[in-house]
C-alpha cells in the first residue's frame, strides 16, 4: 500500500502525464508492477488516463483543480538558485522532492521558457566547501526520521557512535537540521520507547544523519516539549550543541588584529554575538555558546590574527593545540 501511495504521488503535478518506466525507477519497482498500482488506484477510485508519451506508456492523474500561480523569471531563477542548493543532498528524499518540484514546474513553462529554464544552470553555481557526506543506499532510513519529523512519530533505531560501537533506542524526532552540508536530527531519546508527552526540560540530543544504520518509523505518536526551540541548540557558525546543567553556556571572547577587523566584523558568527571597536583598528568579538571544540578550531583558522581571551578553557586548549602542532615540526 505505500509504494501505492509513492506512485500516486509521482503523478501528482504532471499535468501532462508521465512515463511509467520513470515512475517506476522512482519508487524502485517494474512497470508491470507500477501497472498494479495503477489499477489499484483506479478501483479506489482515482481517474488515471493511460496515454502515450514519445511512444513511450505513460499515465496521467486527472485532478479536479489547478493551482495556476505566476511566477516570474526572475523567480525562476532564484528556485533553481535555491534548488542547487540541495545538490550537496543528493540521495536524498530532500532532494529528490526538489528535483520533483522543478519537473512540475517545467511542465507548465512556455516552450522557450522551459528552454531558458534548463539553460539557467550556467548562470549560478553553488560550491560546497569541505566536502559533502554520502547519503546512498540510506532511503529507507531517511524516509522513517522524516516520517518522525513531519508526522510526530516515535522512531525505532540503531545509531553506530563515533568510535563504531552500535547502539539501539527509540527517539521522538523534533527537528532535522542542515549543517555543513550534512544532516542533523534533534530529538528526545525515549528510554523505553513509549508513547510520550514529553514533560519541559526533556533530554535533547543530535544526531548525524549517516549513522543512523536502522530506523523505522512507528505509529505511536508523541508531543515536544513545550519549552523547547530550535533556536536554542544552534550556535550559528559553530553548529548544534545542546547545554546542560553539567556543562552550562561559556561566554566566549576573542579578539581579531585591525588586518582583518573588517571582514570578521562584518558576518554574524553567533546569534548572541557582540562587537567591540578598538581605537586602534582591533574587535573584539564576545558570545555565549554551549561547547568550546568548534571554537578552539575556528580560532587557529585565523592563525596570529586572533586570539583567545575568554574563558580560560579555550585558551587552554588553543595553546595546547598550538604547542602540540609546534612539536610534530621538530
Amino acid at each position: 500500500m505505500a509504494r501505492t501511495l509513492r506512485v500516486l504521488d509521482e503523478l501528482r503535478g504532471f499535468r501532462r502525464g508521465r512515463l511509467l518506466a520513470e515512475i517506476a525507477r522512482t519508487v524502485d519497482a517494474s512497470e508491470r508492477t507500477v501497472r498494479r498500482d495503477l489499477a489499484e488506484l483506479r478501483a479506489a477510485g482515482f481517474e488515471i488516463e493511460s496515454l502515450e508519451v514519445g511512444g513511450r506508456a505513460a499515465a496521467r492523474l486527472v485532478e479536479k483543480t489547478y493551482s495556476n500561480v505566476a511566477i516570474t523569471r526572475r523567480e525562476r531563477y532564484t528556485l533553481l538558485a535555491i534548488a542547487s542548493l540541495f545538490e550537496v543532498l543528493r540521495g536524498t528524499p530532500l532532494w529528490e522532492d526538489v528535483a520533483s518540484l522543478q519537473e512540475k514546474l517545467a511542465q507548465r513553462l512556455a516552450p522557450d521558457e522551459r528552454a531558458e529554464h534548463a539553460a539557467f544552470g550556467e548562470r549560478f553555481v553553488y560550491i560546497p566547501d569541505g566536502g559533502t557526506k554520502l547519503y546512498e543506499g540510506m532511503d529507507d532510513t531517511l524516509d522513517a526520521l522524516l516520517t518522525g519529523v513531519l508526522s510526530r512519530r516515535i522512531v525505532r533505531f540503531a545509531y553506530r557512535g563515533a568510535r563504531g560501537r552500535t547502539r539501539r533506542g527509540h527517539l521522538a524526532p523534533l527537528t532535522m537540521a542542515l549543517y555543513k552540508h550534512g544532516l542533523y536530527v534533534i530529538g528526545c531519546p525515549l528510554p523505553d520507547g513509549a508513547a510520550a508527552r514529553l514533560p519541559a526540560g526533556a533530554e535533547i540530543a543530535v544526531h548525524a544523519v549517516e549513522r543512523f544504520t536502522e530506523a523505522v518509523a512507528l505509529r505511536t505518536a508523541f508531543t515536544a516539549p513545550p519549552d523547547f526551540r530550535i533556536a536554542s541548540v544552534l550556535h550559528g557558525a559553530f553548529g548544534i550543541h545542546v547545554a546542560t546543567t553539567a556543562q552550562p553556556p561559556h561566554r566566549v571572547v576573542v579578539e581579531f588584529a585591525a588586518a582583518v577587523a573588517a571582514f570578521a566584523g562584518a558576518r554574524t558568527w553567533h546569534p548572541t554575538q557582540e562587537i567591540e571597536r578598538l581605537p586602534d583598528g582591533r574587535i573584539r568579538l564576545a558570545f555565549t555558546c554551549a561547547n568550546l571544540t568548534p571554537i578552539v578550531s575556528w580560532v587557529l583558522e585565523w592563525g596570529p590574527q586572533a586570539r583567545a581571551l575568554e574563558p580560560p578553557e579555550l585558551v587552554a586548549q588553543v595553546v595546547a593545540e598550538l604547542d602540540a602542532a609546534r612539536a610534530a615540526y621538530g
